[in-house]
């Protein structure tokens, strides 16, 4: 019995997919790097492993009382997502206001701050993600962070699945709005399912979910 338990528990970690890597170097250098260990698609899967991290970065900001910078990030994006998908030809690709912050694609010197997530998929549908990073200056770095790996996406995904990727983070934002807030631990994954799905939410219909 004990064997089958945790052979169960081994299946219900998931299929390890990627590993998401953020580093900060000196001389305001950052490199976003995904790295894919187990995906047919990569660009499809770059869809729900983006909005996961974005979603888990949300939540780690109000955990760390950085709620403000949390809904600027939110009306920053929304922003974007309205840019990206401005007009009926392919998605438009802008270059995002990354402050001091310079892309690069690697350093040789070591990282002053770094944040990883590894990106699961369980056999019956569904994505996990488990996240970690140094702390520090949390209200400056995580949402570094994101528009880094954001920018990499304009830059590199295909026009499909970046108007999916834009597209989700619409769904999500309106998710925050009208079913549970980003800092309610629940809306981890549940906020990154609905914007993956089509379901529809009128604002004069809205619940709260229980």
């Amino acid at each position: 019995m004990f064997r089958r338990l945790l052979d169960r528990f081994r299946q219900d970690r998931g299929l390890h997919k990627a590993t998401v890597r953020v580093d900060f170097f000196p001389d305001n250098q950052v490199a976003p790097q995904i790295s894919w260990l187990s995906s047919n698609s990569p660009e499809a899967d770059t869809v729900p492993l983006i909005l996961l991290v974005y979603a888990r970065i949300l939540y780690e900001l109000a955990e760390l009382n950085e709620g403000r910078v949390a809904r600027e990030l939110i009306r920053f994006l929304d922003q974007v997502c309205a840019r990206v998908l401005d007009g009926d030809g392919p998605p438009q690709r802008p270059r995002l206001p990354l402050g001091h912050l310079k892309l690069a694609a690697d350093s040789d010197q070591p990282a002053v701050k770094s944040y990883q997530a590894e990106f699961y998929e369980f056999a019956a549908g569904g994505f996990r993600l488990d996240f970690q990073g140094s702390l520090g200056k949390e209200g400056f770095y995580l949402p570094g962070a994101f528009l880094a790996l954001l920018q990499s996406c304009l830059d590199s995904l295909a026009d499909d699945p970046l108007r999916r990727l834009t597209r989700g983070l619409v769904r999500l934002h309106l998710y925050y709005r009208y079913r549970r807030d980003f800092w309610e631990g629940g809306a981890l994954t549940s906020g990154p399912i609905f914007a993956l799905g089509t379901e529809e939410i009128r604002p004069e219909d809205a619940t709260p979910e229980v």
